[in-house]
């Protein structure tokens, strides 16, 4: 019994759908990890700036620094799962790590943010001088977005470099002469 082509590319299709979705729950997931492990720098208003001390001007970073972190390591992770659990067709799986990975980071990046309080120079206008406001969470650095797709990647290659597909003996005992 010979199996259909058409059955194969269907299981391949699946396969880079389940990747696809899992990168992007991944994100989801990276979302909230990185909004709970960043703490917002509090600042005063005073003539209607905002105005953060000495610590919260060293922590300006930290949303960014910890985006690179959550995404560096969660990407890789599930990358390397991805390219593991799902190697019918490398290319495919690489295609779909990809896609995967570049919406899962659109989505952590989108969804953390959204989950940011609101802009402190925004409210700092119409509040009163003395008011403490926490300062929202941002990504400086424009090209940070990239940690997610380049994790899942490198994970990726990772797993396709140390494995080998088994489908039956291989090796020089394996060939006939």
């Amino acid at each position: 019994m010979s199996r259909s082509p058409r059955g194969g590319a269907l299981r391949v299709a699946l396969e880079a759908l389940a990747v696809v979705a899992l990168l992007v729950v991944a994100g989801v997931v990276a979302a909230g990890i990185w909004f709970q492990v960043w703490s917002p720098v509090t600042g005063v208003v005073r003539d209607g700036q905002w105005f953060t001390d000495e610590d919260g001007l060293r922590s300006t970073f930290a949303g960014t620094g910890w985006y690179v972190v959550v995404a560096a390591a969660t990407s890789l992770v599930v990358g390397a799962v991805a390219a593991y659990v799902f190697d019918r067709s490398e290319l495919v799986t690489l295609a779909a790590v990809v896609v995967g990975a570049s919406l899962g980071g659109y989505v952590m990046l989108r969804l953390g943010l959204s989950w940011s309080p609101a802009d402190p120079e925004v409210l700092a206008r119409t509040a009163a001088d003395g008011t403490e406001l926490d300062g929202a969470l941002e990504v400086d650095l424009p090209h940070a977005w990239l940690t997610f797709p380049c994790g899942a990647l490198i994970g990726m290659a990772v797993v396709f470099l140390v494995t080998t597909k088994r489908s039956g003996p291989r090796g020089p005992e394996s060939l006939e002469i």
